[in-house]
């Protein structure tokens, strides 16, 4: 059975397959950075991702600030099968902003350097094969304002400091093998418009603290294993156009 939910002037869409179930981090000590753009040209050819002579600044996905350091590595759909994640020095770009290697080929699991990249703001990760935990360093991400794991192979619970990114707009853990519990510390996430993590295996309630995520338009909890009555604080949310359960 399908129905449709009226919440202010969103609409919530429900799938009920079956019965009663909804299925809708010590930090990494930080590493000395480089001391020259060298120091990060060096780095990124040591990853093996590119086979070039020219300056780093100029090469496929690698932009650069006037001083020479590196501020954005995108990648995306550039054909690349990249291997192990490990092989990128995550300390060695204090500058970077930007990391987009969604759909690359990477495998491995993530490493706990990546908290070292305190001024990232998009990190893009998706549609990789990693596996392994999400790391605690990752709470020392605060500048992120995109946040996507999705589609890979990741396991274990959410990390409840995901909560302290009080600049994420958009949080994509859809599609693992995620366990646990939403964590309640996510009703901190008050900037957030985009939250998916559909397709894991979370448990619990959906918790009530969800109501502080006022600017929430999309919320996908499909195919987990969720349980108990959709929160009336849901109601609260008059940006959210998109609730996606699926019951089973």
């Amino acid at each position: 059975m399908v129905s449709s939910i009226i919440i202010s002037t969103a609409v919530v869409v429900v799938t009920i397959t079956s019965t009663m179930m909804i299925m809708l981090f010590p930090l990494a000590n930080a590493i000395s950075s480089p001391s020259s753009s060298t120091d990060e040209a060096e780095a990124l050819r040591s990853t093996g991702w590119w086979n070039s002579t020219s300056a780093h600044c100029h090469w496929d996905g690698v932009s650069c600030n006037n001083a020479g350091r590196v501020t954005r590595i995108a990648l995306y759909g550039s054909g690349k099968e990249l291997g192990e994640l490990s092989k990128f020095e995550f300390s060695s770009f204090p500058s970077l902003v930007e990391l987009s290697l969604s759909d690359c080929g990477l495998n491995g699991s993530i490493p706990h350097q990546i908290g070292t990249l305190t001024q990232l703001t998009l990190l893009y990760l998706s549609s990789n094969n990693l596996t392994g935990e999400l790391p605690l360093s990752l709470a020392n991400l605060t500048q992120l304002e995109v946040l996507s794991f999705y589609s890979n192979r990741l396991r274990g619970s959410i990390l409840p400091e995901i909560g302290k990114m009080k600049n994420l707009t958009v949080l994509d853990l859809g599609n693992n093998n995620l366990t646990g519990v939403i964590p309640s510390s996510f009703g901190n996430l008050t900037t957030l418009t985009h939250f998916y993590l559909d397709g894991n295996q979370i448990s619990g309630f959906i918790p009530p603290q969800i109501e502080k995520m006022k600017n929430l338009k999309s919320f996908y909890l499909s195919y987990n294993r969720l349980h108990g009555s959709i929160p009336p604080e849901i109601g609260k949310l008059k940006n959210l156009n998109i609730l996606n359960l699926v019951i089973k």
